[in-house]
């Protein structure tokens, strides 16, 4: 038997799914860290705050199961792994919980970005900041000599880890969590072809609105290029601050229209909003936005990623090809594609995912 940690997230539906598919459920026990009722993960799970007796009571003794593993390993948990004894665990890296470690100095921001920060934080980001310090910092090199395995597809990601945090000497094991549709059932549906009769063609500038999309920095590119593009923001979920900010900064871009998308959608709605854009430009450089990029990439369209993303090596290494941006231009105009879908097919196929199910979690 095997214990999943997880946040309330809609990948853990699509996670459960695919182990109910291998027949393999009932051997993963599956705990919601949560402290209130479960709002994103449909599946009928058990949740309770992490250092509750509700908790302790639903994991039982921890030494008990084959492997333990966390999906999001907020540094809220450190104590809680530092407490407990294993005979296998696993780190299941989401971004956040490595890119966000209050611990880590790294700049993931572009010049314009930078400027443009403020440099006051929320009352509740620094209560966050206090309580991990208090409860949790002291336990932090404990807890993280006590992982065995970190789950990632990125060789880059993993050598971040390794870089960034020296007391861990766990190795790298392939994982990757799936969107609700794989990507060769994205041929099973009607794709809007690119009109020649729409002369401006549609951007997707980011995935969310934190500020490490530089947004400001795309903007700035496509004006010092004279780019004639319509620009949608998505920022349904982010720092509220800074989508106040932005969206009062961008209100006008003078070569077409722009438009913020702060309404959830459902995942076949922003299928549907993907297919219809053009192109995508994620100028990130921490790796976020996988599933839109890997979306876009396997539909054939433009993706311009920041050339200094961390996990942009691991795109070429494995054939999968994205656009320059001192191209733009001419890519746009002339409706420029690459053929992404065997290399994706290769790396991230959900035959693929599910032999890595049957070895990890069987």
């Amino acid at each position: 038997m095997n214990l999943h940690i997880v946040p309330d997230s809609k990948y853990i539906n699509t996670f459960c799914a695919n182990l109910a598919e291998l027949d393999i459920l009932q051997n993963n026990k599956i705990i919601v860290r949560s402290n209130k009722k479960l709002s994103y993960t449909s599946q009928d799970l058990p949740w309770a705050p992490l250092y509750s007796s509700r908790f302790k009571e639903l994991a039982g003794d921890t030494m008990d199961y084959d492997k333990v593993f966390i999906h999001l390993f907020s540094p809220l948990m450190y104590r809680w792994v530092a407490g407990h004894s294993f005979k296998e665990l696993n780190w299941m890296v989401w971004g956040a919980d490595l890119y966000n470690l209050p611990f880590i100095r790294e700049n993931f921001y572009e010049t314009i970005t930078a400027k443009n920060l403020s440099e006051s934080s929320s009352i509740n980001e620094w209560l966050y900041l206090l309580k991990v310090w208090v409860t949790n910092m002291p336990f932090k090199n404990k807890a993280y000599a006590k992982v065995d395995h970190v789950l990632t597809w990125m060789n880059a990601e993993y050598t971040f880890v390794r870089t960034k945090i020296p007391g861990l000497r766990a190795d790298q094991r392939f994982f990757f969590y799936e969107n609700p549709l794989p990507y060769q059932k994205l041929d099973t549906m009607g794709f809007p072809e690119h009109s020649s009769a729409r002369t401006i063609p549609s951007i997707i500038v980011g995935n969310s609105g934190y500020p490490t999309n530089n947004h400001l920095d795309v903007v700035e590119h496509l004006m010092q290029n004279r780019i004639e593009a319509n620009l949608y923001f998505p920022v349904s979920y982010g720092d509220l601050k800074y989508v106040k900010f932005l969206k009062k900064k961008l209100a006008n871009y003078p070569l077409g229209k722009v438009e913020f998308i702060d309404r959830y959608m459902s995942f076949n709605e922003y299928l549907e909003f993907l297919k219809s854009a053009d192109a995508l430009v994620m100028n990130n450089i921490r790796p976020q936005g996988y599933g839109n990029v890997l979306i876009m990439l396997y539909l054939g369209k433009p993706v311009f990623l920041n050339k200094n993303n961390i996990s942009l090596s691991d795109l070429e290494q494995n054939g999968i090809l994205t656009n320059d941006w001192n191209d733009m231009k001419s890519i746009l105009l002339l409706d420029k594609r690459n053929n992404n879908k065997e290399s994706i097919i290769n790396l991230l196929s959900h035959d693929r995912l599910l032999t890595v199910y049957r070895e990890l979690f069987s």
